[in-house]
């Protein structure tokens, strides 16, 4: 009787547990199901993608590469053979004849679930072929993964898809190039370099010391940190000897190479460390300015560098970049101090040349990280080109006179002045910008424009960062020099504005290619861009503010200057016209180039200044205009139909603008600004009446003898204005 009941307890026990394991199969069937819903396909382009991308230059030479991780993918044929069979023999001697996973292991990973379910203390465990593990470390997050029963039951359905449409050869470059050792190397053949300087044809020939350095490699699939040979030479030791045995037993090498390969030292072999990365730093210096606004350009279209392999071509000429370097850091500096931001940009709105510091190792790029008052040289867009855009036909035209007189800001007692603090009577507005006076720029926008036609025209050249504008706005902007270039092309684009140009395409690991189209908007009409372009020819001559930059042979050129005096609250005080603390020069040719130069001093508001004086910005501004179009002619833009002539000739010619539109009332009530800011911060450039010696007479000799030595004129390197008005009078 007692045996019966033995046997029925026996019985029961036995239907509780394999009900136990058969619920906990259920359990884990269930769980593989909705897995398995969760599963991505598998593609080329993941299992393509090795976590470099590289920027090359318009001849597909590459000029930056990822230096947090180093990959040079191989295919099949170029993977050296004996490392290839050492890894099969160390990893899945069954790679060639398995369809991808192991049938053995599978089931153990099954049976395992179901035991943990009933055996807390159980951990499953399976093993993983080279497709399995190709597809951890593609799909899924890096770590051990052989406990978590869902990654592993994925990792298997994975790899069967793997193997039904990818060939082993394929199947075995995509694993060796995503292997991730340590040193930041990916790939087998990035561990070659990194290690010991080799590629993967130096190991064609089966010397101790390539047999030795492949067993090596071939061991540090499952721990690359833990057999790093920098950190852990002897663990590496150790290993490579389980290596070498496992390739004497099949045969992959003799005894007698075995021997000789356990005897080389592969320390003595080592390269000193972090040299590619060093040397791919120093690649990457040579264009960084460049680089810096590619990637940026390549992120704002959504694509990662770091998570994706990105081929980006650009337009960069190498040589000719180079050579705009090369002219730029040439400029007579003041001091070793005073800094450079150039940006050029061609019709095209290709950036073709930047500079950002006269430093070569210097973080900081000039042209684009930083922003700095553009002084005088922003009037022909927060004035000017407003003002006939909205308002022009026979309201405003180039000829239209305007008071110089000082200005008073509205609701303050603070006053703008002209540089100087001179006033000329009435101006036309050509004359008014071409001498770059400041009153008139405060009454069009204060007293005609107002702050929404400001922001609106400012908008439309991508200058718009405030809510509101007025005068002092409109006597400087903070910009970038790349802003400025981009703003200025739109002048020479008929009123097209392109955003700055850096990506040629994007090819990605699939052979895809995403070709960067230009991104462009009507900023203002071809009319008001045609009579801007007029205005500007005329500031690069004789009597206004850029004599140095005459360029006579060119027709369809122009510029502008900008100068910003020191903050009136700087102590000891600076005197208004002894030099400012940002110099800047902005210019553009017809079928050419925008080229934007700034020049000052880190700190602005500091001592030194740039003094009144130094002309060599604008120096510069002519002799890049003139390597970049070289021998070609200029001429003058061509006058749209909707552009009158009223009078004059060439240069001196007057225009207006028939197709204006307004966009609001004409009656804009003025905004009133709750805190004034400095009104020295902005000054107008130093300038004289191009028609005063002809006119001088008696005079003549006294103006000869100021302009050919300013330092005896008064503190502030102009005319005492007893004098100027003296002269004045004799013109008139």
């Amino acid at each position: 009787m007692k045996k019966i009941q033995k046997a029925k307890i026996k019985r029961i026990i036995g239907y509780s547990i394999a009900g136990a394991i058969a619920s906990a199969l259920l359990v884990s069937t269930t769980i593989v199901y909705l897995e398995l819903q969760k599963l991505p396909k598998v593609d080329s382009y993941r299992l393509n993608t090795f976590g470099t991308s590289q920027i090359t230059d318009k001849n597909g030479q590459v000029i930056w590469k990822e230096t947090s991780k180093i990959s040079k993918p191989l295919t099949y044929d170029e993977i050296p053979e004996l490392y290839r069979d050492a890894l099969i023999a160390t990893e899945d001697k069954d790679f060639w004849t398995n369809h991808g996973f192991s049938t053995k292991a599978l089931l153990g990973v099954f049976v395992g679930k179901a035991r943990s379910l009933v055996d807390k203390g159980y951990v499953a465990r399976g093993g993983s072929t080279l497709e399995q593990q190709l597809i951890k470390n593609t799909y899924y997050e890096r770590g051990d993964l052989t406990s978590t029963f869902t990654r592993k039951i994925g990792e298997w359905f994975l790899s069967k898809q793997l193997d039904e449409n990818f060939s082993k050869e394929e199947v075995l470059s995509f694993y060796v190039n995503k292997l991730e050792f340590a040193e930041s190397a990916i790939g087998v053949s990035a561990a070659m370099a990194v290690y010991f300087g080799k590629t993967p044809s130096d190991y064609a020939e089966r010397t101790p010391e390539n047999i030795a350095e492949q067993a090596y490699l071939a061991g540090l699939g499952q721990s690359p940190t833990t057999y790093n040979l920098y950190e852990n030479p002897d663990g590496a030791r150790e290993r490579t000897e389980v290596v070498l045995g496992i390739m004497e037993s099949r045969g992959l090498i003799s005894s007698s190479e075995r021997e000789k390969a356990s005897q080389v030292d592969l320390v003595s072999q080592l390269k000193e460390r972090y040299h590619i990365q060093e040397e791919l730093r120093q690649q990457n210096l040579r264009f960084k300015v460049y680089t810096d606004s590619v990637k940026a350009q390549v992120e704002a279209l959504g694509y990662d560098t770091q998570k994706a392999t990105l081929n980006i071509k650009t337009f960069l000429d190498p040589d000719r970049f180079q050579q705009i370097c090369e002219k730029v850091l040439a400029m007579k500096f003041q001091d070793e101090n005073q800094q450079i931001a150039v940006s050029v940009m061609n019709s095209e709105g290709v950036v073709v040349g930047m500079v950002g510091s006269r430093q070569e190792n210097d973080e900081l790029n000039r042209a684009i990280q930083q922003t700095r008052s553009s002084g005088s040289s922003m009037k022909p867009f927060t004035a000017y080109g407003a003002l006939f855009e909205y308002l022009g036909g026979d309201k405003y035209n180039t000829a239209t006179l305007m008071s110089t007189d000082n200005y008073q800001y509205p609701g303050s007692n603070a006053i703008m002045y002209n540089w100087g603090k001179y006033t000329y009577g009435k101006k036309s507005l050509q004359e008014a910008l071409r001498l770059s006076l400041n009153t008139p720029v405060a009454r069009i926008d204060d007293e005609i424009l107002g702050s929404r036609r400001m922001k609106t025209f400012l908008h439309g050249l991508r200058l718009d960062t405030k809510e509101s504008y007025s005068s002092v706005d409109g006597i400087g902007l903070n910009i970038s020099t790349l802003q400025a270039s981009a703003a200025y092309n739109a002048i020479n684009n008929k009123g097209i504005y392109i955003e700055p140009r850096f990506v040629d395409s994007i090819t990605f690991v699939d052979g895809s290619v995403k070709k960067v189209e230009a991104v462009s908007y009507r900023a203002m009409k071809e009319s008001t861009a045609f009579v801007l372009s007029q205005m500007l020819r005329g500031v690069p001559q004789t009597g206004y503010t850029a004599p140095a930059a005459k360029i006579s042979e060119y027709e369809g050129y122009g510029g502008k200057t900008g100068t910003v005096a020191f903050d009136e609250s700087v102590s000891p005080p600076k005197p208004y016209g002894s030099g400012g603390s940002d110099a800047w020069y902005d210019s553009i040719t017809n079928g050419g180039y925008s080229v934007a130069i700034w020049t000052g001093y880190d700190e602005p508001n500091t001592s030194p200044q740039v003094a009144d004086t130094y002309k060599e910005y604008t120096n510069l501004g002519k002799d890049l205009q003139l390597f970049l179009n070289g021998s070609r002619s200029v001429p003058n833009w061509v006058q749209p139909d909707t552009v009158s002539k009223i009078s004059g000739n060439g240069v001196d010619a007057h225009y207006k603008v028939l197709d204006s539109e307004d966009i609001s009332s004409t009656s804009v009530e003025v905004e009133q600004l709750t805190e004034m800011p400095s009104v020295t911060a902005i000054k107008a450039e130093e300038v004289t009446d191009k028609d005063f010696e002809s006119k001088l007479g008696s005079w003549k000799s006294l103006y000869k003898l100021w302009t050919s030595n300013p330092s005896i004129a008064d503190s502030t390197n102009v005319l005492d204005e007893k004098t100027y008005k003296a002269l004045q009078e004799v013109s008139e």
